[in-house]
């Protein structure tokens, strides 16, 4: 198409990181043959951050282009368009791993002879696109009761303590350590049956194991396969048909996700009364890419083998709209989205002499922590956190150990928001965090 684009505006750029984004713009622009012009001055450049008011956490690091000649052309539909955008991005990118910018940058194209639109409208369009906020609770945090039992934790470690930078001084750093939260009766004994038989693919109201006898054959291959569990961005079970565990199949995982499930909406509904304080959302695909669903089940079995790995980490997310929008940053950080992901054990019964508990590790000390299973157990984690699921021990036979996982964002509500307090208001009800390896520091 025969346009022009001209960048117009730049919100949160400082002035020493002008030309190399230009640059970026300006490089790919020449690549497709497209014109680029700019005018930097003191009335169209503002280097200090402009966050958005109405999402707390957003960057606020927006460059708006308008797109000269474009009059026919529906920009937010545009093949060409889009094209030009993430080959930006990508050029905005190498620039950043390189120190020459110090954060992405949100492009916002738009007609040029369109009114042009307000910093939070340019971000709020952008997280509506792309499903960035999109709260699954549905409203139930409203209900929340303080004094409700299954909101307070049997236990709360801290691991993994370090000095990290703080984002919001700049040149200043203080102590964080990741948590594991680890709840017992959150979950009823019907939900709990429920949401095994929706894992299952069986009606949520059957009650007994009538299409499959997995204590004795192990996962029912019609819905579980080799190498089908995927949950973190460098699995490779999807290249190998006898991979280490057993995942649902692709059409488990798109039930899952995506078909209507009362048992799966009651405990999302449950998450937004615990999780109060905040917005909860599922992780979107515009994070990490359509490799890790937002939520996923395994079915460990004696003789499986797994690694220790994380389920992500906002400060490591790849290229993306999420990037763009809120920056990469340590995972509970002040006002920024907290990744954590929620575990459930959902089997009938396990008896501790099967084994099969999730270790989690601190890497600076190689100290662990292990999580065993129990009917409706529920094990909230930082996404950051070194973990790994062990195989059933030789005793459990060919049952499969069900679990079923969420990868949560949640986030603020408010400006300047405390992200590292899960409690919302529950604190004097919750126990001591027990604090292993680096964490004691904390103490120090």
């Amino acid at each position: 198409p025969c346009i022009r684009l001209e960048a117009s505006s730049f919100f949160g750029v400082e002035n020493d990181e002008l030309t190399h984004l230009l640059e970026a713009i300006s490089g790919v622009c020449d690549e497709y043959g497209v014109q680029f012009d700019h005018t930097t001055s003191t009335s169209n450049i503002f280097p200090s951050s402009h966050p958005s008011t109405s999402v707390p956490g957003a960057l606020g690091r927006v460059v708006i282009i308008d797109v000269h000649g474009a009059a026919d052309m529906n920009i937010d539909e545009s093949d060409f368009i889009t094209e030009l955008k993430n080959g930006m991005s990508q050029q905005i990118d190498d620039y950043l791993y390189s120190g020459q910018l110090s954060q992405p940058v949100l492009l916002a194209f738009q007609c040029a002879t369109a009114k042009s639109a307000t910093l939070d409208e340019i971000i709020g369009k952008e997280i509506l696109d792309y499903g960035l906020r999109d709260d699954v609770t549905r409203g139930a945090a409203a209900q929340a009761n303080h004094d409700d039992a299954s909101f307070i934790p049997s236990r709360h470690i801290k691991v993994d303590g370090a000095m990290i930078q703080t984002i919001e001084s700049p040149g200043q750093s203080h102590f964080d350590t990741s948590s594991v939260i680890v709840f017992d009766n959150i979950l009823d004994d019907s939900l709990r049956r429920r949401l095994l038989n929706v894992v299952k693919g069986y009606p949520e109201d059957a009650t007994d194991d009538i299409f499959w006898d997995d204590v004795k054959d192990g996962p029912n291959p019609d819905r579980w396969m080799r190498g089908g569990l995927m949950d973190v961005v460098d699995s490779k079970s999807d290249e190998e048909e006898d991979g280490p565990c057993w995942g649902l199949s692709d059409d488990a995982v798109m039930d899952i996700c995506f078909n209507d499930h009362k048992a799966i909406n009651e405990f999302e509904a449950k998450l937004g009364q615990l999780f109060e304080d905040f917005i909860v959302t599922t992780l979107p695909e515009a994070v990490l890419g359509d490799c890790v669903s937002p939520i996923t089940a395994n079915a460990p079995c004696h003789g499986d083998s797994f690694d220790f790995h994380i389920d992500a980490d906002p400060m490591q997310v790849p290229p993306s709209p999420w990037a763009d929008v809120f920056g990469r940053y340590p995972n509970r950080s002040k006002e920024k989205p907290r990744f954590v992901s929620v575990l459930l054990y959902l089997n009938n019964d396990w008896a501790e002499e099967w084994g099969a508990p999730t270790k989690f590790l601190d890497p600076p000390t190689q100290e662990c922590y292990e999580v065993f299973p129990q009917p409706g157990r529920c094990v909230i984690m930082d996404q950051d956190i070194s973990h790994t699921v062990v195989a059933p021990r030789k005793e459990a036979g060919k049952r499969p150990r069900y679990s079923m996982v969420w990868k949560l964002i949640l986030h603020p509500k408010k400006a300047g928001q405390d992200m590292t307090d899960l409690s919302c208001g529950r604190e004097k009800l919750w126990p001591e965090p027990q604090l292993l390896g680096s964490a004691i520091q904390q103490e120090l």
